[in-house]
């Protein structure tokens, strides 16, 4: 077994026990000799812990649970802790109430391995999917997550356009052992690690994506992080005054977003910013200017040149308002 490169699947939990099982059945299930999970729960209240250590017991060279240790508050920091624990030549990341479709984990490998015969394996790699979106009995609400959510995954090859979209879904992703290491020095302003890691993999590394569902990706009551709202639709049976409403309402968040997305980068350029090409180092730069440029002419020009735009009209109505009558620093 120990020629065949160990896969890890990271399992991060908090208060998951209503669909746990489910979920840890379906990684356990896949067709791959060297695979292993890697579990910490982050301070559940509920019986998340105990099924956790059943499986441990149940199944202990397959399953392992990190020690009990103060709980990071958020997904995020949750699969940090996990990442920086990992000790396998790939990683991939499980939420607590997916299933995995047989083949995924076989699937994805296969198409990491085209990336190293390409690449080589001294190269940060990712590989992600399209998910199915279902309810909390697994009936299916949408075929496509990327077609409902207008998700363009060729976008993880395009900078520019990354640093305001996610176009990759922690649960989907595989990256081997150099993105993996890459991504221990994730900061506090990455706004999720699926997100930073995708950006690692634009400006430092490589991607590749399946257009393939090998997910099952459960909507329910109690989602940390779910599909959200289709901002791209446009809702036909509003009124123009309703939809202006509308707009009023979002825009403080939309606002919000962008400027999540700036710190984002602010926070790559401090982080990695000697290890950039020069023309990602240009781009990330620019972006950055259309921020803290004390001209408003030149931070819309630059927004609009690059076209550093958002998902969906609204969304970019907003930050070109932001940007165009934003007061000048002091």
């Amino acid at each position: 077994m120990s020629a065949i490169p160990k896969i890890e699947v990271l399992l991060a939990t908090y208060n998951g026990e209503r669909f746990l099982r489910e979920q840890i059945d379906s990684i356990l299930a896949q067709d791959y000799e060297n695979l292993s999970v890697l579990a910490r729960d982050d301070g559940s209240t509920d019986s998340t812990r105990d099924i956790l250590y059943a499986y441990e017991q149940q199944f202990p060279t397959r399953f392992r649970v990190m020690p009990e240790s103060h709980a990071t508050g958020n997904p995020k920091d949750n699969f940090l802790t996990l990442m920086k624990a990992s000790r396998a030549d790939y990683v991939c990341f499980s939420d607590q109430d997916d299933v995995w479709l047989p083949g995924k984990i076989d699937k994805t490998k296969s198409l990491m391995k085209h990336l190293e015969a390409h690449w080589g394996t001294d190269v940060p790699l990712l590989v992600f999917s399209d998910l199915r979106v279902v309810d909390d009995k697994l009936t299916v609400l949408y075929r496509s997550f990327w077609a409902h959510m207008n998700i363009v995954p060729e976008r993880i090859d395009r900078l520019s356009e990354l640093l305001g979209k996610s176009v990759v879904t922690g649960c989907t992703a595989m990256v081997n052992r150099r993105l993996l290491e890459l991504s221990l020095r994730m900061p506090k302003e990455a706004a999720m690690h699926d997100r930073w890691i995708a950006l690692l993999a634009c400006a430092l590394g490589k991607s590749a994506f399946l257009r393939e569902q090998v997910v099952l990706y459960r909507q329910h009551d109690r989602n940390v992080l779910g599909i959200g709202e289709n901002r791209t639709e446009p809702d036909k049976k509003r009124s123009l005054l309703a939809r202006a409403r509308r707009f009023r309402q979002n825009r403080e968040r939309f606002v919000a977003e962008w400027n999540i997305c700036q710190q984002q980068a602010e926070a790559l350029l401090h982080v990695h910013g000697a290890e950039l090409a020069p023309s990602k180092l240009k781009l990330l730069r620019a972006y950055r200017r259309c921020e803290t440029s004390k001209n408003p002419i030149v931070r819309v020009a630059i927004w609009i040149g690059y076209r550093f735009f958002a998902v969906g009209f609204p969304a970019n109505l907003a930050t070109f308002l932001y940007l165009s009558r934003r007061k000048r620093s002091t």
